[in-house]
């Protein structure tokens, strides 16, 4: 399996996309004309004037772009796990890389405040019924990433500086 995939994937990939791209696009057309309007009609218009309107032939389109979406996630997760099952010891890196990325993001979340008490923030909060865990979820999500961003931008520039004099 893994040889065919190898040496056919992208193959697949494309015309599992063209596929999908030629039922949205037959879908589409066909409910149009049967609805009897045309591809130069204003839809968001229509739906105004009509408020029961309902255009339901985008929806295979819709279902299997996010299936494609959840079947990429699911084989990369897998594909992942296998590859780090059968190669531990090439995989060690990643392995660290993701323990860094893990021990960071405990270490903000544990720092970061929830926000209920900024006069700013809480308002907010309360309208959106965010709660102090996932307030302190989010808060903690986004230093990592901003830190790990920074990080990565000054490697960059570090490794730019190393390379001119190397």
């Amino acid at each position: 399996m893994y040889q065919l995939l190898a040496k056919k994937g992208q193959l697949f990939a494309i015309i599992l996309g063209v596929a999908v791209v030629a039922i949205f696009l037959g879908s589409i057309f066909s409910g149009l004309g049967s609805s009897g309007y045309s591809l130069g009609d204003d839809l968001n218009q229509i739906m105004k004037d009509n408020p029961g309107q309902t255009f339901d032939f985008f929806n295979p389109g819709l279902y299997l772009t996010a299936g494609l979406i959840g079947l990429a996630l699911l084989l990369a997760v897998v594909f992942g796990l296998w590859q780090l099952i059968s190669a531990p010891k090439q995989s060690m890196k990643g392995i660290i890389g993701m323990v860094v990325i893990g021990v960071a993001f405990f270490a903000l979340y544990s720092s970061s405040s929830s926000g209920a008490e900024d006069a700013f923030m809480g308002p907010i909060l309360d309208k959106f019924d965010v709660g102090e865990n996932v307030s302190k979820l989010i808060s903690g999500g986004i230093m990592t990433t901003l830190a790990l961003g920074g990080l990565a931008f000054a490697s960059m520039i570090l490794a730019e500086v190393y390379n001119l004099f190397k």
